[in-house]
């Protein structure tokens, strides 16, 4: 029995002994057919600035005044002009009043907080062809001593029965009478009627601004001036009275300027380890990125070869509101990366940075808690592709929050900055816990 025990012992160190590792197969591949697989991990710079500039291009117009203890405080109203009509009144018109009507689907913070809206005509026009920043210059364009009307208004109307809430196409609004010399105006002057130059004369445009609240501010969907009024559409019958409404919108074909003022800055916005981004008063997080030595490592710099970027991911983590603090800001859903350089021209002239914009999109991952830039590597490889061009001049970028993008469509993409009130406080390049930080994979392919 001892014999067989030796024996087996004896084969199963032969074994080990015989098998020795080998190297045969990448012997035989040629050298210049080997992968070369080269991952980074960078933690990078980041701040919070206060954008010096907003373009108040933008899907919907805000109004209200927000007072919030984690992301500060900011008023937002506008400016608009209204569209013409080709349309007469009829002669028999009666019982006609003129209003300022604004609908909207939601509003951010409190329903039954109490607001005032205060409405001023506007003595000098808007301009179509310009790009209007959001610090606009209210006394420029109309006198706020002079106030045309004024209405208050709760963001909620609980007078507003359930079942009308209900129907199709519901929309909220708030209403505002204006002056019945203005109604009488519009309807006995026809030259209003035949071209927009010609309306303008009748009505400028209005400023429309909150004089109290501060823990509503309205989505507003549409602005429109609306004339009811009654008219008996056949004199053989008197009897036959007919109810109309008709609407001078503020559209794309006019000019509507979003106003941003009495900004504040959040509460512990000098705290190294966070950095915010709010979206109705402008704060954005500024990131500078290791692009020299990234151009560097594709460059052949490290590893005497060339290589590719086939990989790179931006990760920006949520610093969570604890439950003690009362906001009811939640993260913006996308946050665009682009050069500080195009900011300007994101701004006026709907650049975006790339030609698939999706690659510079950071989706929240509500799950994880943090943004995920997730399809870079394209991006940035045509940017470092240039030999001619520092990396350090490529550097600097914003990430901003925007709206739109569940509309994109590759470059044809319609993307605006975003007014809405959002906040969201991300773990800075700093921060003790889990800085931001970049992963990159390069490669010979």
């Amino acid at each position: 029995m001892k014999r067989f025990y030796f024996f087996v012992i004896a084969c199963f160190l032969l074994v080990c002994t015989s098998c020795e590792p080998t190297d045969i197969g990448s012997a035989l591949q040629p050298e210049e057919d080997k992968m070369v697989v080269k991952t980074d991990s960078f933690y990078i710079q980041s701040a919070t600035e206060l954008l010096a500039v907003r373009h108040s291009e933008s899907d919907k117009i805000e109004l209200g005044y927000l007072c919030d203890p984690v992301y500060g405080n900011v008023k937002l109203d506008f400016l608009t002009e209204f569209r013409y009509s080709r349309d007469t009144f009829p002669a028999s018109a009666t019982d006609a009043v003129l209003r300022l009507v604004m609908y909207y689907r939601s509003y951010y913070g409190d329903s039954l907080s109490v607001n005032e809206a205060s409405v001023y005509a506007l003595q000098k026009p808007l301009d179509f062809e310009v790009n209007y920043t959001s610090d606009i210059d209210v006394n420029e364009y109309c006198d706020k001593s002079v106030l045309l009307a004024k209405k208050s208004y709760v963001a909620y109307d609980a007078t507003v029965p359930n079942s009308e809430r209900k129907e199709e196409g519901y929309c909220d609004k708030v209403v505002i009478d204006l002056p019945q010399s203005y109604c009488t105006d519009l309807m006995t002057n026809r030259a209003y009627n035949k071209s927009q130059e010609e309306f303008l004369n009748f009505l400028k445009g209005v400023y429309v601004t909150t004089q109290y609240g501060s823990r509503t501010v309205l989505n507003v969907d549409s602005v429109n001036l609306e004339v009811n009024y009654r008219y008996v559409p056949d004199v053989a019958k008197p009897d036959s009275i007919v109810d109309v409404t008709r609407i001078y919108p503020a559209n794309r074909e006019t000019t509507t300027v979003i106003r941003v003022s009495e900004v504040e800055a959040p509460a512990n916005i000098d705290v190294d380890s966070l950095n915010y981004i709010v979206s109705s008063s402008g704060y954005v997080t500024r990131l500078t990125l290791p692009l020299n030595r990234i151009k560097a490592t594709m460059q052949g710099e490290e590893t005497d070869e060339k290589l590719n970027l086939n990989y790179m991911s931006l990760i920006l983590e949520e610093a969570s509101v604890v439950d003690n603090e009362p906001t009811r800001m939640t993260p913006p859903d996308i946050l665009l990366l682009i050069q500080a350089k195009d900011l300007e021209k994101f701004f006026t002239q709907s650049k975006y940075p790339a030609e698939g914009v999706e690659t510079t999109l950071g989706v929240y991952v509500p799950e994880e808690k943090h943004y995920l830039f997730n399809n870079m590597a394209s991006y940035m490889e045509g940017l470092l592709s240039d030999e001619t061009i520092s990396a350090d001049d490529l550097n600097d970028f914003y990430v901003l929050p925007i709206t739109g993008a569940t509309d994109i469509a590759g470059s044809n993409a319609v993307v605006r900055h975003l007014f809405k009130p959002y906040g969201v406080r991300l773990r800075s390049a700093t921060n003790q816990h889990s800085p931001m930080r970049l992963v990159v994979t390069y490669s010979n392919l």
